[in-house]
């Protein structure tokens, strides 16, 4: 036994014992977390991850190929929309010249009706004023006869109670 005490001493004092210790805690730590089934598992996720990436890049590369393909005809689509839109444009031009045609025709005609109007009720004022006018000139005329030949005083009498006369029958 006291061999054994002897190697017992030995070991405890060299790092072979402190080295076993620790591979076996090392052991059974690895064991306890399952470090090798953690690994396995990322390594899947990244091959996982790649393969997504190649199949997300051929997905693309197929949408870039009909985009392109898209974008081929599409200076043709501009074209026939820019000549759609011009004559669009050219016809609305027409019918706003012509829609300006008939309205500047209503506004003239229109006008045209006030200022006859106006001209007519200017014309009849003035006639009406010339008449007044005569009416005056001609009673002065009257009144002038009539204090230069008073004998005009009784025919003027007569004439108007023959006129008052036939108005009555």
């Amino acid at each position: 036994m006291d061999r054994f005490l002897e190697i017992w001493n030995w070991l405890m004092s060299t790092n072979i014992f402190n080295f076993v210790v620790m591979v076996a805690l090392l052991y059974y730590i690895w064991v306890k977390f399952d470090f090798s089934g953690k690994l396995e598992a990322a390594r899947q996720k990244v091959v996982d991850s790649i393969r997504e990436s190649e199949a997300e890049k051929r997905l693309r590369e197929e949408e870039y190929e009909k985009n392109a393909e898209a974008a081929s005809h599409l200076d043709e689509e501009i074209y026939e929309a820019l000549g759609i839109a011009e004559k669009s444009a050219n016809a609305l031009g027409h019918k706003m010249l012509e829609d300006a045609r008939i309205i500047t025709r209503g506004i003239i005609t229109s006008t045209q009706k006030r200022i006859d109007a106006k001209m007519s009720l200017l014309q009849a004022e003035l006639m009406k004023k010339t008449a007044l006018a005569a009416v005056e000139i001609a009673k002065q005329n009257i009144q002038q006869e009539l204090a230069e030949h008073s004998e005009l005083h009784d025919k003027f009498i007569y004439e108007s109670l023959n006129a008052l006369d036939e108005v009555k029958q």
